[in-house]
């Protein structure tokens, strides 16, 4: 696996914590512990921007109505073929 190196310059409180919680938490050593810190940071961000983009779904289904639950077949073809339509019109419409 390819790797990059970081030189990183610390408080001498904050390294002495760092230090701390290396022992502590029982890592091999100081780079694995922050190694493992910053995934689990990393993970907490991504599912934080997950959970961002879900509510902004959410709004938008509620803003256009829903999900159209209780619409016959027929109203659902339709809707999805003018959506289609509106679509083409104005992403490709001009390539003809």
């Amino acid at each position: 696996m390819a790797s990059q190196e970081i030189t990183w310059q610390v408080p001498e409180g904050l390294y002495r914590e760092l230090v701390w919680a290396q022992h502590e938490m029982a890592y091999p050593s100081l780079t694995a512990f922050v190694s493992q810190a910053v995934k689990r940071y990393l993970a907490e961000v991504q599912h934080e921007a997950w959970q961002r983009e879900f509510r902004q779904l959410q709004q938008d289904v509620r803003a256009t109505g829903g999900f159209g639950l209780g619409e016959t077949k027929q109203d659902v073809i339709a809707r999805l073929r003018e959506q289609r339509r509106q679509i083409f019109e104005t992403d490709y419409a001009h390539l003809y």
